[in-house]
């Protein structure tokens, strides 16, 4: 793709979004501190979180012997958190009314699901902590309504990704979509190397694992990556088709 026709996209998205209601904020300006004094925070100010990625996990090992730990976590992530040693132990949060045991019962999710951002004490085994969950930013990241998202769709025909479950894809997905679960994402994302220059519209059932994949596509080199922020929900919500 040349210079001169990503900066058409760029313009022609700047553009539909404004029509729809939206001037193109980075993600998290609804929620996050700097949509508190109306400008959005630059890409290059996103604070680190902790812990790493794996097979759609973010995984966090916490240091036992510190007091009162705070863990800071994408909004949309599927948390696994660990302790030395290995031994059982019960993981509470209890204003989410989540919580989960280590081993994993048959049956059982083995992680905590970070839906919205903001601050949940936790108890892990021994360990009282704070889960400090924030939103996705980045230059080349966007989150779009349904009503965006039909706009951009028809407009830019970006390459459509469905990041959920093969059994949800066959319940109903978008005319066009390639399924690629989460869970598979950093195995195969080379697969999707001939896309890093197009435009990516990316999605989930609710806007989280979606997240989590915008992220690994421009950790990825991907150059402009959008998300429907409520998912294929709010899609269906609003009437929009699905295909099965």
């Amino acid at each position: 793709m040349s210079l001169r026709q990503s900066r058409l996209i760029a313009i022609t998205m700047a553009g539909l979004l404004a029509a729809g209601g939206c001037q193109g904020q980075p993600a998290g300006q609804q929620n996050g501190a700097d949509a508190r004094n109306g400008s959005p925070a630059p890409a290059s100010a996103q604070p680190q979180v902790d812990g790493r990625l794996e097979g759609g996990l973010r995984i966090v090992t916490l240091d036992a012997t510190q007091a009162a730990p705070v863990v800071r976590v994408y909004r949309g992530d599927y948390v696994q958190l660990a302790l030395p040693g290995g031994g059982p132990f019960t993981v509470t949060v209890d204003s989410l009314k989540q919580s989960w045991t280590w081993p994993v019962p048959e049956g059982g999710k083995p992680y905590l699901k970070m839906s919205e951002a903001g601050r949940y004490a936790f108890t892990a085994g021994q360990v009282s902590g704070t889960f400090e969950v924030i939103e996705y930013r980045a230059a080349a990241y966007r989150e779009l309504t349904a009503a965006e998202a039909t706009k951009v769709i028809a407009n830019l025909k970006p390459f459509v990704l469905d990041v959920r479950t093969p059994g949800e894809f066959a319940g109903g997905h978008l005319e066009g979509a390639t399924l690629l679960p989460i869970q598979q994402m950093q195995a195969r994302i080379g697969e999707l190397a001939a896309r890093r220059d197009e435009s990516v519209f990316i999605y989930c059932q609710t806007g989280n694992r979606s997240t989590v994949a915008a992220k690994l596509l421009i950790d990825a080199g991907f150059s402009n990556v959008m998300n429907l922020r409520r998912g294929i929900v709010e899609w269906k919500a609003a009437g929009l088709p699905v295909v099965k």
